[in-house]
């Protein structure tokens, strides 16, 4: 399981830091020639991608790409942005704390305190 995992529809890709890549046991696949601007202002130019990350969260799995920053580019491990959201199918419903994603007719209510295991199950943060 990986904790610390950001959500956020204002991200247009998403994002892991090279430790949770190598945590993973992820390998880089692919260049890019893109540079991102971090929520810190910062301008961050990504080692690489990684294609084709399967991510499970509450029995729901959805394949995404992700661009890979150096650790101080990244305050967070891994950032879910809005091609996972589009996956997953996501709709927030902020005043009941929680979002619910989608893939085929399995949907899944996801409190806004858990999160993510790359290749395996998800637990709630409150479970361990």
């Amino acid at each position: 399981m990986l904790r610390g995992v950001l959500v956020d529809g204002r991200v247009g890709v998403n994002v892991m830091t090279i430790l949770a890549m190598r945590y993973l046991g992820l390998k880089i696949n692919r260049p890019t020639s893109v540079t991102l601007k971090m929520a810190n202002k910062r301008v961050v130019k990504p080692q690489e991608v990684i294609s084709n990350v399967v991510i499970i969260i509450m029995r729901v799995s959805t394949i995404v790409d992700f661009h890979v920053v150096l650790e101080e580019d990244g305050v967070y491990p891994m950032i879910l942005g809005r091609p996972w959201l589009t996956k997953s199918h996501a709709k927030n419903y902020w005043g009941e704390g929680y979002m619910t994603i989608r893939i085929h007719h399995n949907r899944q209510k996801v409190p806004f305190i858990s999160f993510v295991k790359s290749f395996g199950r998800t637990r709630n943060y409150e479970d361990e």
